[in-house]
């Protein structure tokens, strides 16, 4: 019980550095300096007003110094990071692969929360998890080879090099019909495009589908791919009934599925693939 306490005050204090990540990486700011501050009245947070959660509660959600009220995100990201972390943590213990999936996590957060508020993410987030996911792989690869005998076929940096290629390879072939069909429709209706768009899908998030297939393998990767749209249906029926826009940020569904997968991917699959 202690050892999930202090797993679950760890992970919601990694929660808040990630937030430092989506307010200031967007804007090119530093992530190191300066300390935190409001981003409304610009005051710097004093460390008994930036406790994950603790003080958002205390502070009843403003600011100590403007009393402007602060984003629920905040929190919000700290719970949800410090949850997910306690999930891995139960799922692999102290192991190389909760560091290792942990890393993956916080990125589906970052990239999520940062296409909320923007609809486009820094390009180079996507590619330092392809680069980590890799890096990773050659050393999975050492380890096998003190093991085993070397197949090139079963060493871990193959099999990861070919699940990018494939992750990037079958999201650009949806990519590239859905597009297709967005040109005909437009041509069809005579407009130039849907509310300022003319792609189905992002390059943003052919990249992300990259770091999710080196991540977690095409097989889960593809039912990624699958079990998104069913996530955005949510926002679909909200934009219908409140006529919002229907542009929906979509990497924070493919981000819900990808946890979605990597939890219960093989049971999933195992209702249709028996």
């Amino acid at each position: 019980m202690i050892e999930s306490v202090i797993v679950f005050i760890l992970g919601a204090c990694w929660g808040s550095f990630l937030n430092v990540c989506i307010h200031r990486l967007p804007k090119d700011l530093s992530i190191v300096k300066p300390f935190s501050f409001c981003p409304k009245c610009k005051t710097p947070i004093l460390w008994y007003d930036n406790i994950p959660l603790v003080s958002f509660l205390i502070l009843r959600g403003k600011c100590r110094a403007c009393k402007e009220r602060i984003a629920l995100r905040y929190p919000l990201v700290e719970l949800i990071t410090a949850l997910l972390i306690c999930a891995l943590y139960r799922h692999f213990g102290l192991t190389p692969n909760f560091f290792k999936f942990s890393f993956f996590f916080s990125l589906l957060v970052v990239v999520s929360f940062i296409d909320i508020d923007y609809h486009a993410i820094p390009v180079y987030l996507c590619f330092i998890g392809i680069a980590v996911g890799l890096s990773w792989s050659v050393w999975e690869t050492v380890r096998y080879m003190e093991t085993n005998i070397p197949d090139p076929l079963a060493l871990p940096f193959v099999k990861t090099l070919k699940n990018l290629i494939l992750g990037f390879g079958f999201t650009y072939l949806f990519k590239f019909f859905g597009d297709c069909f967005i040109s005909l429709y437009l041509s069809w209706r005579k407009k130039e495009s849907i509310e300022g768009e003319k792609e189905s899908l992002g390059l943003g998030d052919v990249d992300f589908m990259g770091m999710v297939a080196v991540f977690i393998g095409i097989k889960l990767a593809a039912l990624v791919f699958f079990l998104a749209p069913f996530f955005a249906i949510i926002y679909s029926v909200f934009a219908l009934i409140f006529k919002r826009s229907h542009l929906i940020p979509y990497l924070p569904y493919l981000s819900a599925a990808a946890l979605t997968a990597f939890f219960w991917g093989d049971k999933i699959l195992g209702l249709f693939f028996r």
